[in-house]
């Protein structure tokens, strides 16, 4: 007959503290993923109220082994995973397999909810509702989610601290116990204990947070709602008495069929779209080229349908016309962005310079031909699209020897000027490229001109009736908008020959570094220039701020991003003298961080070393600190070494009384040696164990010293 040996069961976890402290957690992130994920409202209440109701039934039932229960959930397992199966059946793209995952993991945190009899079966829900954080972190947008991982931080830390203490069945109750006067009370050391855990916890998560690299965009969609294929912006006030449509706090005049010099206000900070991008970028919307001294309006009006590629769903941009030059690939990155709209938006699609692929939840694109993409959707807030764009990267040294490019039939409207425009303005243009020895020293010259001579300025007064917007912001107030400063660039530029447009869209945005999304602002609704070179196409110029670099900013630490938000808020809000102070501050935990992360392992294995050091010195010196013997206690030692020397070593597991029982069936033993041994094991365990009012005096210690001293001249004797 062969045996098989089994492991016997760990028995029921009956701390209800553990329980309400994991179904919290398990709760809390629920909430995280029901919160950021677009799961349906059933499936989210669904999971908010089985989750709770599964630990209690299982708290209820933790004695108890039900076959019919096992079968339900695996039933409901079998179900989840069928669903999510057909959910994803009709997923194109990897954001849209957030819905059926999301749904999948909740279903599966409910089913376990309702087995968790043992403390090994909390844990496991304890790992599992980490997984539904790091979910919840993947998918969350807005720094909102701290709040969430805080509250879950704490109760990680207070499930630490619980599950590191030993079960009630694994616990001696003592008969009585010693209290020193320096103890510490049980409560403040349980309140340390719990301190310590949950600090762990928190440095634990925000060091795994910190290093975290971000990944680059994906690519997703979502249902609209649809509009005209006209420039439609949503957030435009009416036009005013005089015909001028002014800023809108929600609305930018220039997202419209012209972009209006005249026009006055100012835009709200409210975030209109995120966008997940690996670089940042100058997000592009339409393109102006005819001017009249005023207003800028496009002067080809025609549009093509962008084709769709059946096999992939995606648009792909081939433009028309006028098509841009290609470029390169050893000459352009190609940048893939994924647009969260959060306030509705015009028809217009922002994106990098030329884009290329589109992934749109609409049919009916259309394409200018300036490269701007119309939808024949408005974008509605919660929208997501997609859009890979080839953006240039043409080096300094090759853009240095274009000339400028001959008169062409193309690219007439892209010198247009008005003729009324003042003969000063060309003047002041021919001074400034003097001596430029081609295209691009030519448009940088214009550019570091502005910069020098012209403010950016939102209070300047509305020009006068019938005064060129441009050679009124040169000569008169070199103050302005960015779109003052964008047309005197573009006027400048053409009138020496430059061919030249005007953009609009939005700037680049802050990056958020809890997030790893470009949080893209009203107030950074922008207007710059893109200027054409030969064999090159067109390219970014922006006097007001400067063109972006494009330098990756994903696969480094979030650490560092952090450390650079707190150096601009310092910077905005902190005097100089104290700012400077604190500059040096933030550059030295900047530099350390460089250093942690070049030499982590050298100071992970260097961490852990010093640890084991610290714990073992800290045992030695409890040891030598040990509180020197009363007359018990020497009595109790004197009687070791008596019984030792007769051959009853003590083990280091015995207890006095198990010593006295193992050396009474030496027959030397019995008689008066075993009576003074007796006394001297009664005395020493009373000065140890009994309460303090049972504790032996000074006269019984001194018999007990006696006791011994006689057990050792019975051994000598023998």
């Amino acid at each position: 007959m062969n045996l098989v040996r089994r492991r016997p069961s760990a028995p029921p976890e009956d701390s209800i503290a553990m329980r309400v402290v994991v179904a919290l957690s398990v709760e809390v992130g629920v909430w995280a993923v029901v919160s950021h994920a677009p799961v349906g409202p059933a499936t989210a209440t669904a999971a908010l109220v089985l989750a709770p109701f599964g630990y209690w039934v299982s708290y209820r039932r933790r004695y108890r082994s039900s076959l019919i229960l096992k079968v339900a959930l695996v039933v409901g397992l079998i179900v989840s995973t069928d669903l999510f199966l057909h959910g994803m059946r009709t997923v194109q793209t990897v954001d849209e397999a957030r819905v059926p995952l999301a749904t999948l993991f909740l279903w599966v945190q409910v089913l376990h909810a309702f087995d968790v009899p043992r403390r090994r079966d909390l844990a496991f829900s304890m790992v599992s509702s980490t997984t539904l954080m790091a979910a919840a972190a993947v998918l969350s947008l807005t720094t909102g989610f701290v709040g969430i991982l805080a509250l879950w931080a704490v109760l990680a830390g207070a499930w630490l601290w619980l599950s590191a203490r030993p079960r009630p069945d694994q616990v001696t109750t003592p008969i009585s116990v010693r209290r020193s006067a320096t103890a510490r009370t049980p409560t403040l050391a349980a309140v340390r204990s719990a301190g310590v855990a949950g600090l762990a916890a928190v440095v634990l998560a925000s060091g795994v947070f910190l290093a975290m690299p971000r990944l680059p965009a994906v690519l997703g969609h979502r249902p609209p709602t649809p509009t005209s294929a006209d420039v439609t912006n949503p957030g435009l006030p009416g036009a005013g008495s005089d015909g001028i449509v002014d800023f809108g706090t929600l609305g930018y005049p220039g997202f419209s069929s012209a972009m209006d010099l005249r026009a006055r206000g100012r835009l709200s900070d409210q975030v209109v779209f995120r966008v997940r991008a690996d670089q940042p970028s100058l997000w592009r919307a339409e393109a102006f080229d005819t001017y009249d001294g005023s207003v800028w309006t496009p002067s080809d009006a025609r549009l093509a349908s962008v084709s769709l590629d059946m096999d992939t769903g995606s648009f792909e941009v081939d433009g028309f016309g006028f098509a841009p030059t290609p470029v390169p690939p050893s000459l352009s990155d190609q940048l893939v962005q994924t647009f969260y709209i959060a306030q509705p938006q015009p028809n217009v699609l922002f994106a990098a310079a030329r884009p290329q692929t589109i992934y749109f939840p609409s049919g009916g694109l259309r394409v200018d031909v300036d490269g701007s993409v119309r939808s024949p959707i408005l974008l509605d807030e919660g929208m997501v699209y997609s859009v890979i764009s080839q953006v240039p990267r043409i080096p300094q040294e090759v853009l240095a020897t274009v000339p400028l490019p001959p008169a062409t039939r193309h690219l007439e409207r892209y010198l247009q000027l008005p003729a009324e425009l003042p003969r000063r303005d060309r003047d002041l243009a021919a001074r400034i490229v003097a001596g430029a020895s081609g295209e691009e020293a030519a448009v940088l010259s214009v550019q570091s001109w502005l910069r020098r001579n012209t403010r950016y300025d939102l209070t300047v007064p509305r020009e006068p009736p019938g005064v060129d917007a441009v050679d009124h912001f040169l000569f008169e107030t070199r103050r302005g908008f960015c779109e003052h400063i964008a047309s005197a660039m573009a006027v400048l530029l053409r009138a020496v020959g430059v061919p030249t447009r005007i953009v609009t869209g939005y700037g680049p945005g802050e990056r958020n570094p809890l997030t790893g999304y470009w949080e893209v602002r009203q107030s950074d609704a922008h207007a710059w220039v893109e200027v054409y070179y030969p064999n090159a196409g067109w390219l970014p110029y922006d006097p007001t701020f400067g063109v972006p670099e494009a330098t990756s900013v994903f696969g480094g630490l979030i650490g560092q991003e952090v450390v650079a938000a707190i150096e601009r808020l310092v910077s905005h809000s902190v005097p100089q003298p104290l700012r400077q102070a604190v500059g040096v501050v933030v550059r030295a935990i900047g530099g350390a961080a460089r250093v942690l992360r070049e030499l982590w392992v050298v100071l992970a294995v260097t961490l852990a070393a010093g640890l084991v050091l610290t714990i073992g010195w800290r045992r030695r010196r409890r040891g030598r600190a040990a509180r020197p013997p009363d007359d018990a206690g020497r009595a109790f030692e004197a009687l070791v070494a008596a019984l030792a020397a007769v051959g009853h070593a003590r083990t280091p597991s015995q207890t006095p009384s198990e010593l006295l029982d193992a050396v009474r069936a030496d027959v030397w033993f019995r008689g008066e040696a075993e009576q003074q041994s007796a006394v001297v094991v009664r005395t020493f365990e009373l000065a140890r164990f009994a309460p303090p009012a049972a504790r032996p005096d000074h006269e019984e210690g001194s018999r007990a010293l006696a006791a011994a001293a006689r057990v050792a001249e019975l051994a000598r004797d023998r």
